[in-house]
């Protein structure tokens, strides 16, 4: 009952939020790259909210990609976020074809002064200065540009000149006298100049090895990337065609959201050299990841036509197919992957859910026979047809079960569906209804949301909804999957807390999978303790508020047959606390067909 007075509370939240965001839209000029721009620089100045104006003026851009003022806004952000890459490239997609424009002359100078890149802020600066040389603005940045190279003499005489042009020019009469300040101390005072702190910033004698070193130090173990950059700039100083330094200043601008910066430094490792495999494994992975999926495939092809056996290579064009929902071929390339290493566990995974997907049609009948030796006189029969349909969505299932038990027949109808969110996360749906309380339950219902991990781990969190007679019974679950080698290790648990108990229950189970062939040739065992909701022959004798006892095991076989057809036997023993300090036990036998077309 608290979980139902609770939903009516979450679903105003829900509607309030979706009403607030509504708002805003429509507050929001979306239809033209005048009104994006404003609601960018809205979500700039007023809220420091930088990836919301990123994202304005993105589809801006789309609408006008020769908008200089975007691309300086955009350029001005990523300084104001250290992205000092992403700014450069903006700014020089301006100044190429506009070499003249001010606007982006500044920014760009500013870019490179604020990185403390002093040479290159005065060169940018005076080039801008030949193309406006009477520019107050471009003139005043050469002289502080100059004050921070130390170079006072220059710096005086820039100064000069931008005050006889404007005499009251209140920023350049305040640098003036900042300068005359500073020298007054060089007079009363000795300067002594301290060494760079060689714990933070290598020395200039540090090997280009020793640079990359300190990087993934700062990188992998302080997550510290601004500091794992500058190593890693100083190392391309000293060694413009190390690769690998390329390749990890690609990924830290990946990680880092970067992503045209990420793009120049793997497209420069692999100019040099065409053939390297891990420049294009980290460019294939940040367009993938982005939901950039053919230019994923031509970076992956183009690199198998020198790599042509690549375990990684050939995975990822097996997940970028996948992606696309090009079953058939990306079955063919995981299937191919399998030949080459059997033991290959994210091949596994992955042909498992491509099998599944790599049909749009599937039928199946299942029986089941549940023997007691004590509990029940007569044993029970549990007979189901289903059909399955992929769709754009995902696959949606209708089911029929018929059982048989306490000499009384019924019947159970049951929806699922399985919508994906991404190539990461996708969903299970569930909802059944019987007219037969006691041999079905009258409602049952389900929602999942599954993970797909790196390191082929995969997960889920959700909850079960089972209603009888009385109050419905909520169930949470939990489940925990490793891909190793040819198996699959998994463990679950249902808790039901003490609203719908006497106490908080709970069941475990542990599962294991040895795989022979492909994604539908296994071995299968499981042991655990308490019933699931999950169990179609069981789950009705989960309407009792008292927390008996029950241990399980089982064993199941699943072998493809034909090209489109498999079948699966399965057989369980639980060992089952009926009434209380009573036991008995429970057989079960189950037999399968499946068809896919």
């Amino acid at each position: 009952m608290a979980m139902i007075q609770i939903i009516p509370r979450v679903f105003c939240i829900l509607i309030t939020c979706m009403i607030a965001v509504l708002a805003n839209a429509q507050a929001t000029d979306t239809a033209s790259s005048d009104g994006l721009f404003q609601a960018a620089k809205k979500a700039a100045f007023d809220n420091s909210d930088y990836p919301r104006a990123k994202a304005y003026l993105f589809k801006a851009l789309q609408i006008s990609p020769d908008y200089a003022d975007l691309r300086i806004f955009l350029g001005r952000i990523y300084t104001w976020t250290k992205n000092y890459d992403s700014a450069r490239i903006a700014f020089k997609r301006v100044l190429n074809s506009q070499p003249d424009y001010e606007d982006a002359v500044i920014a760009y100078a500013d870019m490179e002064y604020f990185a403390d890149n002093y040479p290159r802020s005065l060169e940018i600066t005076r080039n801008g200065l030949r193309n406006n040389p009477t520019s107050e603005a471009l003139m005043l940045r050469e002289a502080k540009i100059l004050n921070a190279m130390n170079l006072t003499d220059e710096a005086d005489r820039a100064i000069q000149k931008l005050l006889f042009l404007s005499p009251n020019h209140t920023e350049g009469l305040a640098l003036l006298n900042s300068f005359k300040e500073s020298n007054q101390k060089k007079k009363d005072t000795t300067v002594v100049v301290k060494p760079a702190d060689v714990t933070t910033i290598p020395t200039a004698s540090s090997s280009s090895d020793d640079l990359m070193v300190a990087a993934r130090k700062a990188g992998f173990d302080n997550k510290d990337y601004e500091l794992a950059k500058k190593y890693l700039y100083q190392a391309l100083r000293q060694n413009p065609n190390y690769a690998d330094v390329k390749i990890f200043l690609g990924r830290i601008h990946t990680w880092t959201d970067n992503l045209d910066s990420a793009r120049y430094y793997f497209a420069d490792a692999l100019k040099t050299n065409p053939s390297y495999q891990d420049a294009a494994i980290a460019w294939i992975d940040l367009e993938y990841w982005n939901d950039n999926l053919d230019r994923a495939l031509v970076l992956t092809d183009s690199s198998l036509s020198y790599h042509p056996a690549s375990e990684e290579l050939l995975l990822r064009k097996a997940r970028i197919l996948n992606a696309q929902r090009k079953y058939t071929e990306a079955n063919t390339v995981v299937q191919k992957l399998i030949g080459i290493n059997r033991n290959n566990t994210d091949a596994r995974s992955l042909a498992e859910r491509i099998k599944e997907l790599s049909t749009k049609n599937k039928v199946g009948l299942s029986y089941d026979y549940v023997y007691f030796d004590k509990q029940f006189a007569d044993p029970w029969h549990l007979a189901s047809f289903e059909y399955t349909r992929r769709t754009g969505i995902g696959s949606v299932t209708g089911r029929i079960n018929y059982a048989n038990r306490f000499k009384e027949s019924g019947v159970q109808y049951e929806l699922e569906s399985y919508p994906r969110i991404s190539n990461t996360f996708y969903t299970y749906i569930s909802a059944g209804y019987s007219d037969k309380v006691g041999v079905f339950p009258q409602w049952r219902g389900g929602f999942s949301l599954y993970i797909n991990l790196p390191k082929s781990y995969e997960a889920e969190l959700g909850f079960r909804y089972l209603k009888f007679t009385g109050d419905p019974t909520w169930i949470y679950t939990g489940y925990i999957g490793k891909y190793y080698r040819s198996w699959l290790f998994g463990a679950r648990t249902y808790i039901t807390p003490s609203t719908f108990t006497k106490t908080v229950s709970a069941s475990y189970t542990a599962l294991g999978r040895y795989y022979f062939g492909g994604a539908d040739d296994y071995f299968g065992f499981n042991v655990g303790y308490g019933l699931s909701p999950d169990d179609r022959f069981n789950a009705i004798q989960l309407d009792n508020p008292v927390n008996l006892i029950s241990y399980k095991a089982g064993l199941s076989f699943k072998k493809k047959i034909s090209t489109f057809s498999v079948i699966s036997v399965d057989g369980s023993w639980f060992n089952q606390e009926y009434l209380p300090a009573t036991k008995g036990n429970q057989y079960q036998f189950s037999l399968g067909w499946l068809h896919r077309f």
